[in-house]
């Protein structure tokens, strides 16, 4: 169990009163975490303020992240127009916004629904979507997963001339691809995605209720197509739920290599040792030489229980921030022991959650499409 004397505390100065009548001032320590209001549940105990709106373009963002190599650039993913929405010198006096669509978004980026930034200059993100191409009234395929992107700005939401003059050719029709760097296919309905490492990630199948490991290994290059080389392994999720328009966000802890994962639909947080298991039987694929199978011996289990509507997830100093979308109630327990160390209601539909320092939690607001930021106040 972690040593509970290492969790910030709050000093409150106590009044002792000698017998002759002469005071003096003590310090007693009470656990908590300033950026929660230190047990108070006191909304008057830190500052909120609003980052991004509408006014951004934001449309139902479901998830956000800070770029690690530019710490102050943070990344939003709006579910609703397949975008994101970038805020350069997030908090700052100079912050800025941009928002972008990219070119081939309604198939690479439709109903984006999570985000994570992966090895330098990459990011992850996962669709919410059976894949009809934006048509509300195609019939969906499931040809859909996870994507890798650039993060560099000069590359993503661009076009790649040389990929589409060799793809049209290829084809004998024009294709444009956009700017991602890889896709895989057997993941429909993802709602979730975390980094492990190299070009491999984690993700959930709302379809199947899975959690996968997606492997994209060598990328294909800005705007091209092969992703033969592609790896997604499916494990036994515990029972995981879909639950339509929230995400089941994931974190990945480097220190243990265990995958945390929420399960709005059941109240709880699930978590997946990804060392365990063996390879199993191979499943179907939905793109020539692929590898597609199951892992046998291994499934998530309950880390927390009896939540309400836990979708946001991050990791910082030994915790596990948790985001509740119904109540509007941020979590913090602890890693170890999954006991509860703070919380504060803060009256929002939380979604996406990011805790890039130990007094900074950053988050998205889905129904007032916003994102703000909590820091202790004082």
């Amino acid at each position: 169990m972690r040593n509970l004397s290492l969790i910030p505390c709050l000093l409150l100065p106590i009044t002792l009163v000698a017998c002759n009548g002469e005071t003096a001032e003590e310090e007693v320590e009470l656990p908590g975490l300033a950026v929660l209001g230190n047990q108070s549940n006191n909304l008057d105990k830190v500052q909120i303020d609003v980052i991004a709106t509408a006014d951004d373009k934001l449309d139902v963002p479901r998830d956000l992240a800070f770029d690690p190599e530019i710490p102050d650039r943070l990344w939003v993913v709006n579910e609703a127009d397949d975008s994101v929405t970038i805020v350069f010198d997030a908090g700052l006096d100079t912050q800025s916004t941009e928002h972008l669509i990219d070119p081939y978004a309604l198939h690479f980026m439709d109903g984006v629904s999570s985000i994570a930034f992966g090895q330098p200059g990459t990011f992850g993100t996962c669709q919410d979507s059976r894949n009809t191409y934006n048509n509300p009234n195609g019939n969906p395929n499931d040809f859909m997963g996870p994507t890798l992107w650039s993060s560099d700005l000069d590359v993503f939401a661009t076009s790649n001339q040389e990929a589409i003059d060799y793809l049209s050719d290829l084809f004998n029709t024009y294709v444009d691809l956009g700017s991602h760097l890889d896709m895989q296919h057997e993941t429909p309905m993802c709602t979730g995605i975390a980094w492990e490492r190299d070009n491999r990630y984690w993700t959930f199948d709302g379809l199947n209720k899975t959690i996968d490991m997606v492997d994209f290994n060598e990328d294909h290059g800005v705007g091209y197509d092969d992703h033969s080389d592609g790896v997604t392994a499916q494990y036994d999720s515990g029972g995981i739920s879909y639950t339509d328009g929230l995400s089941n966000h994931m974190v990945f802890d480097q220190d243990t290599a265990m995958v945390y994962i929420s399960d709005p639909g059941n109240g709880r947080v699930m978590v997946l040792d990804t060392t365990a298991g063996t390879q199993g039987s191979d499943l179907s694929i939905n793109e020539p030489r692929t590898e597609h199978y199951e892992m046998d011996g291994v499934a998530a289990t309950e880390f927390i229980t009896g939540l309400n509507t836990p979708t946001g997830l991050a990791i910082q100093s030994g915790l596990l921030y948790v985001g509740d979308y119904k109540t509007g109630t941020i979590y913090a327990f602890d890693l170890d022991s999954g006991e509860q160390v703070d919380s504060l209601a803060i009256g929002r539909a939380v979604m996406g959650i990011t805790a890039p320092y130990p007094d900074e939690l950053w988050l998205t607001d889905t129904i007032a499409n916003e994102v703000i930021r909590i820091t202790p106040k004082g």
